[in-house]
């Protein structure tokens, strides 16, 4: 190589080095710890009016809540040694069940929403600061009858663990309504103990699972709302309920062996179909519920005018060959003028039309009007034991009337 090429070589190299772009490293965020108190001291910094928090302080404490199956939004549970409590966050996301996190307060509000003491405009990115992942934090274990509005004032916003406890009428119960999302409060309750409330979102990922059965335990986070306790499910991890109930019956016999309640807001879930042949619909209410709940109804006012024709409701096809003494009952309604309701049993029908199969009617004890809910009486299934036993509900109009009827809580019970 010759002079001339060896110092062009190295006028290459120099203008390579020199063009070398120097990226700016992102700035380290970094939150002054300030005094750092517990969980407990915070609270009691709450004298009766918000405390907003301007120094630097800091207080350390574990996830034992997060909004990843939707039971929470925009909320969490943390705890320390000494107590819990809610975080409302600005923003969904970022934190979650077993991180130990240092909270910066500047910039947060302290003050209860009805009775339950809440940290909030949480900032996850500048109001947080992650210690460590996957902490495992006990949950405290309690039965209902600890669970009072006296004890609230230490056990809101824990994890605790309500041992020995069963739902409340859990049978055809969903968590919560997952068709209209909305909240569902169910109760648990021990052998012996007053009943205390779960709320679950409608949005929960399991809002619209069957309710377990059994009795055990269940995880959640304690709350409450001006005089009730509300305990929040943390995940269907924590929810072990294939126990015996009290009443010392099993999972696989708790429910009626056919149960319609019409809960979810759905006619036909279940296997249950309704048939027309003129367009008279079966649908769900629950304006007049006894309880609050939902009912199906056929009606044949519609549009402003009587259509005449019939509306079947019919059941699943159930077999009854092997059991002993079934019984049907039902709850029902009616008013205003018109044919009465046929509550008919099939042995026969397969689908579609149901007036091409043989039907039996029944007689149960109807409501007489005025939107007044009645039981039907236990009706005798047995001389119909098949395996292809099916309930029709035949609801019959005409051009110049026609009652409203409703029906709920339909149940086939075996011994």
């Amino acid at each position: 190589m010759n002079l001339r090429t060896m110092v062009l070589a190295l006028g290459v190299a120099v203008v390579a080095v020199a063009c070398k772009k120097e990226y700016d490293s992102p700035p380290k965020r970094e939150l002054p710890v300030g005094s750092v108190m517990t969980v407990a001291e915070l609270k009691a910094l709450f004298t009766g009016t918000p405390v907003r928090f301007a120094e630097p302080a800091s207080v350390f404490a574990v996830v034992t809540a997060d909004e990843t199956d939707g039971n929470f939004y925009k909320n969490i549970s943390v705890q320390d040694r000494t107590g819990g409590i809610t975080l409302r966050l600005l923003n969904s996301g970022g934190l979650y069940i077993g991180d130990s996190i240092r909270i910066y307060l500047p910039g947060t509000k302290l003050a209860p929403y009805n009775g339950l003491m809440q940290l909030d405009s949480v900032d996850v990115d500048n109001n947080t600061v992650k210690q460590a992942t996957l902490v495992h934090v006990e949950p405290l274990n309690v039965t209902t009858s600890q669970l009072t509005l006296s004890a609230m004032d230490t056990l809101q916003s824990r994890l605790i663990r309500v041992t020995d406890v069963e739902f409340a009428d859990p049978c055809g119960q969903t968590w919560a309504n997952a068709v209209s999302q909305t909240t569902g409060e169910r109760n648990i309750q021990s052998c012996s103990g007053s009943p205390v409330m779960v709320r679950t979102s409608g949005y929960a990922s399991y809002a619209g699972s069957p309710l377990p059965l059994g009795k055990g335990s269940i995880v959640c986070v304690a709350g409450i709302y001006n005089t009730t306790i509300q305990l929040s499910n943390r995940s269907m991890a924590g929810v072990q309920m294939n126990g015996d109930r009290c009443d010392g019956t099993t999972i696989n016999n708790a429910c009626p062996f056919l149960l319609k309640n019409f809960n979810d807001q759905s006619v036909t879930s279940g296997g249950w179909s309704q048939w027309s042949d003129n367009n008279i619909p079966w649908n769900t209410n629950s304006q007049g519920s006894t309880d609050g709940t939902y009912y199906g109804q056929c009606k044949n006012y519609i549009n402003s005018a009587n259509v005449p024709g019939q509306s079947w409701l019919i059941s699943p096809a159930v077999d009854l060959t092997s059991q002993t003494d079934p019984k049907l009952s039902f709850m029902n309604a009616c008013n205003y003028n018109g044919a009465a309701l046929e509550v008919l049993v099939s042995t026969n029908y397969a689908s579609g039309d149901p007036t091409t199969a043989s039907w039996t009617n029944l007689t149960p004890t109807l409501s007489t009007g005025s939107w007044s809910w009645v039981a039907s009486g236990a009706l005798d299934l047995a001389p119909y034991s098949s395996s292809n036993t099916r309930i029709a509900f035949k609801y019959t109009g005409t051009n110049s009337d026609g009652k409203t009827w409703e029906l709920d809580n339909i149940k086939i019970t075996v011994d």
